[in-house]
């Protein structure tokens, strides 16, 4: 994930994207989870990866979309990604959010993944605005943002990562998307009881002093941990690491 809302706000903020290859292995899977999301639906169809960022995500879905579009506001981060990832249908653009450059009614899927929390809140209109205009009619619109209640332990000890500007609580992030949606239904994303498991050894401690080549936590954060040991579902929305929300036009 990335970002792409302008220049001018980049220089206030140190901006955070993940790097396949050098981001813990869990942390990346959680992240390329919502992408997987996406790509059951995106056979033969028009995406835009609204905050590409390293543009692991627009090449994955290219292997089953017709073209897949990623920006980020970042040219150099855009290079970066057009050189990496190549595809005839993939291409990689320096485009700011807020001011789409795509006409209207272009894109049959857009998603734009943990993005919104780094939208100055007095722009977050103009920012869903600008995805929906650019999706057909009938098109969907798949956002993803993190769920404050669930990574807010205490109010007096929370300290807001430094390059988000708004997060959200789920009745908060519903009423914002429902003012430019129509129909939106949120998905939660959970870990699977394996992965669960191991969380808790690994808080436990253990296996702490273990030589990390038999530690079996080690072991599960490092080799074994997959992509379904994270879960999309629309239970216990509330205790949620993530909010995954598809928004139809």
């Amino acid at each position: 994930m990335g970002d792409v809302a302008g220049k001018g706000l980049a220089m206030k903020k140190i901006e955070t994207r993940i790097i396949p290859e050098e981001t813990d292995r869990s942390f990346y899977l959680q992240h390329f989870k919502v992408y997987t999301f996406v790509n059951e639906n995106v056979a033969d169809k028009q995406v835009l990866d609204a905050g590409c960022g390293d543009g692991y995500g627009s090449a994955y879905l290219a292997k089953k979309a017709k073209f897949v579009y990623g920006i980020d506001y970042e040219p150099e981060v855009v290079a970066k990604a057009q050189n990496k990832y190549q595809a005839d249908n993939l291409k990689y653009l320096p485009m700011d959010a807020l001011k789409l450059e795509f006409k209207d009614q272009e894109f049959d899927i857009v998603c734009s993944f943990q993005v919104i929390e780094h939208i100055p809140e007095e722009l977050i209109p103009r920012y869903l605005g600008q995805l929906k205009r650019v999706l057909k009619d009938g098109g969907a619109l798949y956002l993803s943002t993190l769920n404050l209640d669930k990574v807010m332990k205490s109010p007096l000890t929370y300290k807001k990562n430094a390059a988000h500007c708004k997060e959200f609580r789920l009745e908060e992030l519903q009423e914002t998307l429902s003012a430019v949606f129509s129909r939106i239904t949120v998905y939660g994303l959970h870990l699977s009881w394996r992965h669960w498991f191991y969380l808790r050894l690994k808080k436990s401690g253990i296996f702490k002093f273990v030589p990390g080549r038999i530690n079996p936590v080690a072991i599960f954060f490092q080799k074994m941990i997959q992509v379904d040991d994270f879960k999309l579902t629309r239970k216990n929305l509330k205790k949620a690491s993530d909010f995954i929300c598809l928004c139809q036009k």
